[in-house]
């Protein structure tokens, strides 16, 4: 079953999203950058080869019922999400590290609020697929 070891990479981006948290209040900038890349990839190549294709499949036909909302929930808020990581990290790379990341973060909480919902919601669609 693939979403078993989605969970794991899902598990390891939240490790590095938190870590990235703690670099950022050492102001330890380019540790934090590089932590947050490297999960907003690796949380779009799971979308991509994961949770897309699953989210189609369960909500292609099916009534809707609460678990499709569920997904569909899931879904709006994790694109979300991913749409708002990946123009950070671009605006991050084609930016002087320093000066970007302090003017960004009024952006960042709001998508850690995103990403934790839709992680919440997606734990919870995993649940419910068991």
């Amino acid at each position: 079953m693939p979403s078993t070891p989605n969970l794991v990479i899902q598990a390891i981006i939240t490790a590095a999203l938190t870590l990235g948290i703690f670099y950022m209040k050492r102001r330890k900038i380019i540790p934090h950058g590089y932590l947050t890349l490297a999960a907003v990839v690796l949380n779009a190549f799971s979308v991509i080869i994961v949770m897309l294709p699953s989210a189609v499949r369960i909500v292609s036909g099916a009534s809707v019922n609460a678990f499709t909302m569920v997904v569909i929930a899931h879904s709006i808020f994790g694109a979300a999400a991913i749409i708002v990581g990946v123009y950070l990290m671009a605006v991050w790379r084609l930016r002087k590290p320093g000066e970007s990341c302090f003017r960004l973060r009024n952006y960042m909480r709001p998508l850690a609020m995103i990403w934790i919902l839709s992680a919440a919601l997606g734990a919870y669609v995993y649940y419910l697929l068991l």
